[in-house]
């Protein structure tokens, strides 16, 4: 089957979609490369921009429509399925997610702390209404009195309770976030797309 012939077999099977001149667009792009199974395959995001293409239509749309005919394949790439990104860090940190949440939670502690107002006679003035603080902030997106914050963190479910403090005072124009600290997130792995070894078969002939 020449290239043409793989065209014609994409508009045959797939004369209904309003994508399919795009489906035979990529499906060349991805020859010329070429992408083939071998390949480690792009993920969805930037395979228009990899393979040079100005596309009218979502690129996810034509690729599943090419997937449902054998001309592409989805796969994740082997490792872990999943991620945990420290902001802070700007990297993976599987196996250390703990470790991570824990460093930034002191981190986030010594920010509240630095925050306190002081009373006249200079000791630490826990805030109690009388001011927007960040041990106030994180008090309330809790719902906690704010002489209560500190050991609270330090307790249970650590991430959660990083990414809530954070979110709340990132949402608050009067307290700023310092960069000692930061979220930790979970991504899923992204899957990539290849041609298959049938249509690199088939052209081939």
């Amino acid at each position: 089957m020449t290239e043409d012939e793989l065209e014609e077999y994409i508009r045959h099977e797939k004369h209904s979609t309003k994508s399919v001149d795009e489906q035979i667009q990529i499906t060349v792009a991805m020859l010329d490369e070429p992408i083939g199974p071998l390949h480690d395959g792009v993920k969805r995001a930037d395979l228009e921009d990899y393979l040079g293409l100005d596309l009218e239509y979502n690129i996810g749309t034509s690729l599943f429509h090419l997937d449902e005919i054998g001309i592409v394949e989805e796969f994740l790439p082997p490792g872990p399925s999943g991620y945990a990104i420290s902001e802070r860090l700007d990297e993976i940190v599987n196996g250390r997610v703990d470790e991570v949440a824990e460093v930034d939670i002191e981190h986030l502690i010594d920010h509240i702390q630095d925050d306190d107002p002081t009373s006249s006679d200079g000791d630490v003035a826990v805030a109690d209404g009388g001011g927007t603080t960040v041990r106030s902030v994180v008090a309330d997106a809790f719902d906690l009195g704010p002489e209560s914050v500190g050991t609270f963190l330090r307790r249970g479910d650590q991430v959660e309770k990083l990414n809530t403090s954070i979110d709340a005072i990132e949402e608050n124009e009067k307290v700023e976030r310092r960069d000692e600290y930061g979220r930790v997130v979970f991504r899923n792995a992204a899957y990539r797309y290849r041609l298959t070894e049938w249509t690199i078969e088939i052209v081939e002939r």
